[in-house]
């Protein structure tokens, strides 16, 4: 057999692959009175995928998420590359002004933002001076959960472990916010590793007092997953 035939590009989103079914009736997510169990966290999550190929978001596209430790925010770690883009989870303690200049720099053609952000996602739109999509999120008849239902379920493979996962940017302390990528091979090997030196395992809970957006949550994302372990998101 060849190398090439035996090779399986890493990637962080093939934790909840494998978590969704092993651990289909186990709760995966607690968020105020949402409440999921891995089986359904996976297929919000490739109808995310579904939803964001039905609006136009090609292979290597920029989405954006402006929103607190919420399921949504957690749900996009996977929904985003699961349609092959790019994840940028912003900081929303910056302004509008540093949000806007992010959403341009990374080129992000959709804004899933949190309701209680509804003013700050139209100024970035405003400010970012690019054809931007806003999608509203957090509450049952949000635009958010009307796009889950209208869509099937649906991954983009992973072909190359080394393509663009995620973008996390600084606060700019010193200029304009800076961009640092992540790809799919690191973040899955830095998620083991979390997942290793913290011994999360299946009869974890996870309370997520870390910021999500702040360089991906350190991996714990799809490290709390990987293990098959609970997500109590506390914004």
């Amino acid at each position: 057999m060849s190398a090439t035939a035996a090779f399986e590009p890493l990637t962080p989103t093939s934790f909840l692959l494998r978590s969704g079914r092993i651990y289909a009736d186990r709760t995966a997510v607690i968020d105020g009175d949402h409440r999921c169990t891995y089986g359904e966290f996976l297929e919000r999550c490739l109808r995310l995928g579904g939803a964001l190929r039905n609006m136009g978001v090609a292979e290597g596209g920029r989405v954006a998420v402006l929103a607190p430790n919420t399921h949504v925010l957690l749900e996009t770690h996977y929904g985003v590359p699961f349609a092959g883009a790019v994840l940028v989870a912003l900081n929303p303690r910056l302004s509008a002004a540093e949000l806007a200049i992010i959403v341009a720099h990374a080129g992000a053609g959709v804004l899933i933002y949190d309701y209680e952000f509804e003013a700050v996602a139209r100024d970035i739109a405003a400010q970012a001076g690019t054809d931007l999509r806003l999608v509203r999120s957090g509450r049952p008849d949000d635009q958010y959960e009307l796009l889950l239902e209208s869509a099937a379920p649906w991954r983009r493979p992973v072909a190359d472990e080394h393509a663009l996962l995620s973008i996390n940017y600084t606060s700019g302390t010193t200029g304009s916010p800076k961009g640092v990528m992540y790809h799919h091979r690191g973040a899955y090997l830095q998620a083991l590793a979390m997942a290793m030196e913290t011994r999360l395992d299946c009869d974890s809970t996870f309370l997520w007092t870390l910021p999500m957006f702040h360089c991906n949550g350190w991996c714990f994302p799809w490290a709390v997953t990987g293990a098959g372990a609970r997500h109590v998101c506390l914004p």
